[in-house]
């Protein structure tokens, strides 16, 4: 595409029908995790999954997403942008197809990979396409609307994912499942999208990139995530010290050491390494990733709660939800306005201090006889602190990194971000499955100390079984918990006295297995608790990217002194700013930049 074919674009009002495509697009690939997120438990039970299984449908999608995206966006700048845009959605459409013809919890996991592959493509054309068609003096606006539809997408993404799940059903399709759908809404929002994005997308591409793709870090970042996702996922079914687990963890050590050598040796990396030497940069990256962790996990495990523990409907549990995910819509864009004036750090802290006390709330109302209104003050406090996190910290990102770096340094943010939800989905999961095996075990072991007509090793073996239904968790549904006995339990009941009846039926009842699995969940909270203060920890290293002015008052003493602060912190138009170190950095070569301040620039003051 021509410059003149450009500026054609930029003066005409198809930038903004580009803009719209774009939106649609985007709509339909961030509206997939939400509503995804509120089928788990419909999934679990018309496909017989396991909980693992269903933490691998969610993190085959979020795995390829984040070791593709850098890649793709590469990919875009030197074969086209358009191109990327349009393959994306046409593999993302397709695979939300396949998604919902899955026969089987191992064919639904294949296919998400899929989709991921196609969202990576999609996001960062997006951006790149919106950069290239609006002039400068119009980019803001578009990238609003853009954070919008971000935002939007969020927040319906619960409410319309319960309405699909308990309104849209055909009996003689699917054998009346309503999940499948979940994904089927996709594919004519793709097609629609696909024949506009030709019609009306331009293309583009940047002919200073590098044709360089680092594929070796690619792969070995992908098989590093891998051996350290499975090993989380499947370490309760296997045994956390197996030799299998055991050899994974170390797999993703030896991995990740790897990764770091090699990046440092290609000459166009996948990660660029050297912006970690910027304190704030480093910091902001943990803080993204830890926020992901802790919002990702519970945002898993929310669903499963309200639905298959607390027997809400798909519908009440998407209303539930709905504050949590308004309040960060509401909560992002204050955050912005505000970090442009008072820096990023305090902000960032004071977000995941609110996140964390959320999260400690929200532990409260996890309990069998509590109703759904307990539940929205932790949420709107929860997502509060979430959207005073994410555009600060994406400030204090791209402050820190030199503006010729800014491309990586953005896609070194979404990876970190990425790798965050992947382990924070894992992580939490794992912590789940652990302690609900480990409390129904023990309450049922107390509970069967009192049934002495129950043979020591009949005991045993009823204690087992009720550990591997849970480990299981295809016996949860999503309206009311565990659909009977465990299998097996008919068997011993036939061979028991007639007392053992209504005893077991207590074992089995509500209250101990459905309770313990809510104390479970109790503690699960407590982790990503406890991990979101330490982000609030590390957010203490942030140094702040906004300059504050320094008043010279008219006096020649303020004046000298000024002149003398210049000379150790140069700064521009007569302000100082509060971290030299994010106006000086630069690439690896040492060579300094230092903003222009001479007489003109410090008699300013003076004169105004």
């Amino acid at each position: 595409m021509t410059e003149v074919e450009t500026e054609a674009i930029r003066s005409s009002s198809r930038r903004w029908y580009v803009l719209a495509v774009l939106a649609a697009g985007l709509f339909m690939l961030l509206l997939d995790g939400t509503i995804v997120n509120i089928a788990i438990p419909s999934i679990m039970t018309d496909l017989g999954a396991r909980f693992s299984e269903i933490e691998w449908v969610m993190n085959s999608y979020l795995l390829v997403f984040a070791v593709s995206l850098i890649t793709m966006g590469r990919l875009g700048d030197i074969y086209g942008r358009r191109r990327l845009f349009l393959l994306g959605i046409s593999v993302f459409t397709a695979a939300s197809l396949a998604c919902g013809l899955a026969p089987s919890a191992g064919w639904l996991i294949g296919f998400r990979a899929v989709q991921g592959l196609g969202g990576s493509m999609m996001m960062p054309a997006t951006l790149s396409i919106i950069s290239h068609v609006f002039p400068a003096n119009e980019r803001g606006t578009a990238m609003g609307i853009w954070g919008a539809v971000v935002g939007i997408a969020t927040a319906l993404g619960p409410t319309l994912g319960g309405l699909i799940v308990d309104g849209v059903s055909v009996q003689w399709l699917f054998g009346g499942a309503s999940w499948p759908f979940i994904f089927l809404i996709n594919v004519p929002i793709g097609v629609a999208v696909i024949v506009l994005a030709v019609k009306i997308i331009p293309e583009s591409t940047d002919p200073l990139s590098s044709r360089h793709i680092d594929f070796l870090g690619v792969a070995v970042l992908s098989a590093a995530l891998f051996c350290l996702t499975f090993a989380l996922i499947e370490g309760q079914k296997l045994g956390w010290t197996s030799p299998t687990i055991l050899g994974l963890f170390a797999g993703a050590a030896v991995g990740i050491g790897v990764f770091i050598l090699v990046e440092r040796r290609v000459r166009e990396p996948l990660m660029q390494l050297s912006l970690f030497r910027s304190r704030t940069f480093s910091a902001a990256n943990i803080t993204g990733a830890i926020l992901s962790f802790g919002m990702m996990g519970i945002f898993f495990l929310l669903p499963l709660f309200l639905q298959a523990i607390m027997g809400f409907s798909a519908v009440k549990a998407g209303l539930i939800m709905t504050p949590l995910s308004a309040m960060v819509v509401v909560g992002a864009p204050f955050s912005g306005w505000l970090s442009d004036r008072i820096g990023s750090r305090w902000l960032i802290f004071c977000g995941m201090l609110l996140a964390a006390g959320g999260f400690m709330l929200m532990r409260t109302p996890m309990r069998l006889d509590t109703d759904w209104p307990s539940f929205v003050a932790p949420f709107m406090v929860t997502g509060l602190g979430i959207g005073l996190v994410m555009a600060p910290m994406t400030s204090a990102v791209m402050a820190s990194a030199p503006p010729e770096k800014a491309g990586a340094a953005s896609g070194v943010l979404s990876t970190m971000r990425q790798m965050g939800s992947v382990l924070g989905i894992a992580v939490m999961g794992a912590v789940l499955q652990n302690r609900a095996v480990s409390y129904i075990e023990s309450a049922a072991s107390e509970k069967l100390e009192s049934a002495p007509f129950i043979p020591a090793g009949v005991r045993q073996q009823i204690i087992d079984t009720l550990g591997s239904s849970v480990s299981n968790m295809s016996e949860l549904r999503s309206a009311g918990g565990l659909s009977g006995m465990p299998a097996g339990m008919e068997d011993m009941l036939a061979q028991a006295p007639p007392e053992a009846a209504g005893f077991f039926q207590e074992l089995f009842g509500r209250e101990l297995l459905l309770g313990e699995f809510a104390h479970a969940m109790r503690t699960t909270v407590l982790v990503a608790v406890f991990v979101l203060l330490a982000g609030a920890m590390v957010a203490l290293l942030i140094r702040s990217h906004v300059a504050r002015p320094t008043h010279a008052e008219g006096a020649l003493g303020d004046g000298l002194e000024l002149l003398a602060e210049s000379a150790t912190s140069p700064a521009e138009g007569g302000l100082v700013p509060e971290d030299p170190e994010e106006h000086t950095a630069g690439p690896p070569d040492g060579r300094l930049r230092t903003a222009k301040f001479g007489p003109r620039e410090l008699l300013k003051p003076m004169v105004d």
